[in-house]
C-alpha cells in the first residue's frame, strides 16, 4: 500500500502549476501498453458484453488492470508525493469495465482513472482523467454531472470570467491531439459539442452541459511507441490541464 500525502498534505487547489515539483528522472514500474490490451479492447468493443469479459478475464488482470495501476504508482510516487498533495490515490481511483445496467450485462471497451480529494468521491470531484481505450491513451480534464455542485461552480466561473477561461482552453486547443467539448443526455440520447480549433468565445453548449472535457488523445500506435515514456507525456498533459483544474474550484 502507498503512503498517502502524510500530514503536511497540500490542497490542491492551492498549489499553482508553476510551484509544481517533476523530478529530473522519473521512477518507473510502468513498462508500457502492449498490443495484447488493445487487441482485447477491440474484442470488447465488437462484443460489449459479460460473456465476453468473461472470456477476456485473464487479459483484463495481466494486460490491462496489473499494469495500469503500475501506472497509476508512477503518477504517485513521481508527482503526487513530491508535491504533498492531498489526494486520495488508492480507493476507487480506477472505473469499472462491466455496466451498472440493471443486469443487461453490458460491458465497456474503455477503463479510466482519475485521483480525487479526500472528502469526496472520484465521480463526485473535478477529475483529471487517465483513459485507456481501443483508440489509444488520453489525459484531460471533466467536471461533470456526477459533480452536481462543481459542476455549477464551473459553470458560474466560466460564465463571470469567460476570457480568463479561453485563456486556458486555447493554448491547448493550439497544439494538435486537444479536444475541448461538452456533452449532454446519456446513452443512444447523449449529444456532444466538440471543438479542435482555438475557441473566439465559450460555446454555448457549456450553460446546458452535464460534462465539460478538455482532453488530449494520443494514438494507438503512438501509445505503444512510448512504452514506459507514456508516463512522462501524462505528466506533461497532467501540468497542461493543472490550471484549468484549479479554475474549476477555486472560490470566486
Amino acid at each position: 500500500m502507498l503512503d498517502d500525502a502524510g500530514p503536511t498534505a497540500i490542497d490542491p487547489v492551492a498549489q499553482a502549476v508553476e510551484e509544481m515539483h517533476r523530478p529530473e528522472t522519473l521512477e518507473r514500474s510502468f513498462e508500457g501498453w502492449t498490443p495484447e490490451v488493445f487487441e482485447m479492447l477491440d474484442r470488447l468493443r465488437a462484443e460489449p458484453h459479460i460473456d465476453q469479459y468473461k472470456k477476456e478475464k485473464p487479459g483484463v488482470t495481466d494486460d490491462l488492470k496489473d499494469p495500469f495501476r503500475r501506472y497509476r504508482d508512477d503518477l504517485v510516487v513521481n508527482w503526487v508525493l513530491p508535491n504533498r498533495l492531498d489526494l486520495e490515490t488508492e480507493r476507487n481511483v480506477f472505473s469499472r469495465l462491466l455496466k451498472n445496467d440493471f443486469g443487461a450485462g453490458g460491458c465497456h471497451d474503455h477503463l479510466w482513472m482519475s485521483f480525487y480529494r479526500p472528502g469526496t468521491k472520484r465521480l463526485e470531484d473535478v477529475q483529471i482523467t487517465h483513459r485507456v481505450s481501443p483508440d489509444g491513451f488520453a489525459v484531460g480534464v471533466y467536471v461533470g454531472a456526477y459533480a452536481k455542485d462543481l459542476l455549477k461552480q464551473a459553470k458560474t466561473r466560466i460564465r463571470e470570467a469567460p476570457a480568463s477561461y479561453l485563456a486556458l482552453v486555447n493554448p491547448l486547443l493550439e497544439d494538435d491531439g486537444w479536444r475541448f467539448y461538452t456533452h449532454s443526455g446519456s446513452g443512444e440520447n447523449e449529444t456532444k459539442d466538440v471543438h479542435t480549433e482555438p475557441l473566439e468565445s465559450v460555446p454555448e453548449s457549456v450553460n446546458g452541459a452535464d460534462g465539460i472535457y478538455a482532453r488530449h488523445y494520443i494514438s494507438r500506435e503512438e501509445t505503444l511507441a512510448l512504452g514506459p515514456e507514456l508516463v512522462d507525456r501524462a505528466l506533461d498533459l497532467v501540468f497542461d490541464v493543472w490550471p484549468i483544474y484549479r479554475f474549476y474550484l477555486a472560490e470566486g
